[in-house]
């Protein structure tokens, strides 16, 4: 077994967090959340990760219900501006964002201030304008940004170091065993600019599970990530929802539990100790979960260690299945 030297740090990502009549939002009310933060901080794991997004369909209920719990107590906090649509990276819309997110969250300041997704109808130069104006009004300390391609973010590394911006620091791309691209398109262009990468979706949506699939039905799959009658659901379904994912991902089943494990801890494990993450460099692992048992259970396959070789080799034949089929790392 060949493991890492420097693991990556872990964070617990929040978009499962906010409004209780939202079919997203598992951890919903004082009386669910606070022994999750009992259980992260028992675990190590003082870092959560949340968005003006989140959870899709009730956008800012996350940083409420966080900011509520006075999150910030405890805990490093990481958010991101409205995004996802074109105009809300404007000067404007951006100024408007962020203090709604600091409101929310009870909080003068946050730790990192994403781009959450690229808005391609503004222009990088003004986006960036706005983001180091608020951080040179103390608002966040680090400028990450997310789902962007490797030139775009070439692109705004050229604009900050031009006009004596603030460079981002930190990029959070899907990254996990079904989704690769990025180790040849992105992690050379982070890597020259000492850029931390923050792998989410490390489990591809629960996919290694096995409880999607294309022969079951929608109302098996309702409440859960791949409900396709919710927003996100419906973006997961397109990304994985695909013949030769659904083949890498039962192999990798059946190898796992060859060794008395399952897909879901493999798939993970990969990540934590044979993924190109590397702790030296800063980067990190968001992790989720629907419930506390699944959190536990999830921090439990984390510090369990390296994989076999055999699971290795067939981690990256698996890859070759998928990699024609699979989703890119940018949006």
């Amino acid at each position: 077994m060949i493991g890492k030297s420097s693991l990556p740090e872990l964070v617990f990502g929040c978009a499962a967090m906010g409004d209780p009549s939202h079919p997203q939002a598992k951890f919903n009310r004082p009386e669910n959340t606070l022994p999750l933060f009992e259980l992260l901080r028992a675990r190590g794991v003082a870092h959560l990760d949340t968005a003006r997004a989140y959870p899709v369909g009730a956008p800012g209920t996350s940083e409420a219900l966080l900011g509520s719990l006075r999150a910030g107590d405890w805990a490093t906090i990481d958010t991101k501006v409205v995004s996802w649509r074109p105009g809300t990276h404007t000067a404007e819309m951006i100024a408007a964002s962020i203090p709604l997110s600091l409101d929310a969250l009870h909080l003068d300041k946050v730790n990192i201030m994403y781009l959450h997704a690229p808005d391609r109808a503004t222009p990088f130069a003004e986006t960036l304008r706005a983001m180091d104006e608020a951080h040179r009004a103390g608002k966040f300390s680090e400028l990450g940004v997310s789902n962007y391609t490797a030139e775009e973010v070439e692109q705004m590394i050229e604009i900050c170091e031009r006009e004596g911006y603030i460079k981002p620091t930190v990029y959070q791309g899907r990254y996990n065993a079904l989704i690769r691209s990025g180790e040849q398109g992105l992690f050379p262009t982070l890597r020259k600019h000492g850029i931390r990468f923050y792998a989410y979706s490390p489990s591809a949506a629960g996919l290694f599970t096995g409880k999607a699939s294309k022969n079951v039905s929608q109302n098996a799959l309702a409440g859960s990530r791949f409900d396709g009658t919710t927003p996100l659901g419906k973006v997961y379904q397109e990304d994985y929802f695909k013949d030769e994912l659904f083949e890498a991902a039962d192999r990798l089943r059946a190898a796992a539990e060859r060794e008395n494990l399952t897909a879901h801890a493999a798939a993970l494990r990969w990540v934590m100790h044979h993924s190109a993450l590397d702790g030296r460099h800063g980067d990190a692992i968001i992790i989720g979960a629907s419930s506390l048992a699944q959190v536990e259970q999830n921090l439990d396959i984390l510090e369990a260690g390296p994989l076999s070789q055999t699971l290795l080799q067939e981690l990256g034949e698996i890859w070759q299945i998928a990699k024609d089929s699979a989703p890119v790392y940018h949006r």
